[in-house]
């Protein structure tokens, strides 16, 4: 997805910022990694994401946030660990846990900076109990508090 944001960014003259959160090594390629490298993507990887460095995350995320006028979110199901989204088309058995994630996410909504939010991947044909649809409720939930101002 970054690379045809950064190529409508170039097309239309417009400055290119990307940061991804929770991406998985072994459901990526290589050329994948070295393009984002090129393009100066900014990227997380799920496996170094844990509660112990939220902080240091977080601080990135401030760089982040600081250097953009406008921040467009989107949250993609299936970078959750399959255990509380299993309604995606690519279910992550390693993937974030929903508490650690809804912390960053909160974090970038508060920033006031937030244009456009959205959640994708989720799949409802794959959805067990409706599990994904609640956790994409929850998230939604929480970031029109945050947005609004609301502590809850």
């Amino acid at each position: 997805m970054f690379l045809q944001i950064a190529d409508q960014c170039k097309y239309k003259n417009e400055k290119f910022s990307y940061y991804c959160i929770g991406i998985q090594t072994y459901a990526n390629t290589k050329r994948l990694f070295q393009t984002a490298e090129e393009l100066n993507v900014q990227f997380e990887l799920a496996k170094n994401i844990n509660e112990k460095i939220l902080t240091k995350i977080k601080l990135k995320l401030n760089k982040f946030i600081n250097k953009n006028d406008h921040i467009y979110m989107t949250v993609c199901s299936d970078v959750f660990s399959a255990a509380y989204a299993p309604g995606v088309s690519a279910p992550q058995p390693f993937g974030l846990l929903p508490e650690t994630s809804l912390e960053l996410i909160k974090h970038v909504a508060a920033s006031k900076k937030v244009i456009s939010f959205d959640i994708a991947e989720i799949s409802p044909r794959f959805d067990e109990d409706n599990r994904t649809a609640k956790l994409g409720a929850i998230i939604i939930y929480a970031v029109i508090n945050t947005l609004s101002g609301n502590k809850i």
